[in-house]
């Protein structure tokens, strides 16, 4: 039987996680593998783990969580030979919805059985390695809500905290320059996404491909506050992207600047507040079971 390390959050989806550990387990060794169950107990220790079987030059590691998860254990997969599976557990799995379409955990398995390595581009900023989203202003500060208050779950957490957003967060002086261009103006929000979806589901990036070794840049301009509801709804939809106060790029870098200090997430975790935000791709940097 093949020797399967799975990196385990049991924190995952608010917790949920921790209960399907044992039917996990059983599932892959029915796949005919042998898995070593990797259990973190605080944030920051995935990504100890998988540098620990890095060194090991182990060929396959499993995470089984989240987004936030699967952020840790890339911090030290990338660049190496060293594969990651993915085994989505988690509230958004917005990662694995961008890169196959699907976050269904028996496709997933089936993935492991079946699936072979393939390279996907990751983005940094800042120094971090991130695998499918990153946003700043509105969305960086909806994803800390999120994170805050623990009786949202899924999509519709996110959609709550949006619309507690939308009400009350501020605009900001925004300047962007990238190998696309320049841009500025008083801003709501700057994504840079590798993946096409976030939030547990919102198409912010339509087209967007993990594989194609660009980044997707969607800015959107300060709307009024009654009129951000029906932008929400599009932005969820897939269909802002020609609206006159969104401004959206394929690019290699970029850089940010902000009147103020904002919050940063990637892949669904908080990054320090800050005014300046350096942004880049690096293709077909990570091995992935697809």
């Amino acid at each position: 039987m093949i020797e399967l390390p799975v990196i385990f959050n049991p924190v995952a989806d608010r917790g949920r996680a921790a209960a399907r550990a044992e039917e996990l387990l059983a599932r892959l060794r029915g796949l005919g593998l042998s898995p070593v169950l990797l259990r973190t107990t605080k944030a920051g220790e995935a990504t100890d783990m998988a540098w620990e079987l890095v060194r090991r030059k182990v060929p396959v590691v499993a995470a089984a969580g989240g987004d936030g998860t699967l952020n840790e254990v890339a911090q030290a997969l990338v660049g190496t030979s060293t594969a990651l599976a993915v085994i989505p557990l988690g509230s958004g799995n917005d990662f694995l919805r961008s890169l196959v379409g699907s976050v269904d955990v028996e496709e997933a398995l089936r993935r492991l059985e079946k699936g072979k390595p393939r390279p996907v581009d990751v983005g940094e900023a800042n120094g971090r390695f991130y695998l499918n989203s990153l946003g700043m202003g509105i969305d960086g500060q909806i994803a800390e809500d999120f994170i805050r208050w623990k009786f949202l779950r899924g999509e519709l957490g996110y959609l709550w905290a949006a619309l507690y957003e939308v009400a009350r967060f501020g605009p900001f002086e925004l300047s962007l320059r990238s190998d696309a261009g320049e841009f500025s103006g008083p801003g709501l929000m700057v994504s840079v996404m590798n993946g096409s979806h976030t939030a547990g589901g919102f198409h912010i990036a339509p087209g967007a491909s993990p594989t194609d070794g660009v980044l997707n840049l969607i800015a959107i301009r300060h709307y009024p506050r009654l009129a951000r509801v029906p932008i929400l709804l599009r932005v969820r939809q897939g269909k802002h992207l020609g609206l006159r106060g969104v401004h959206a790029a394929q690019v290699r870098w970029v850089e940010v600047r902000t009147s103020r200090p904002l919050r940063v997430y990637v892949d669904g975790e908080l990054l320090p507040r800050t005014a300046e935000l350096s942004v880049r791709v690096h293709p077909g940097a990570l091995l992935v079971v697809v």
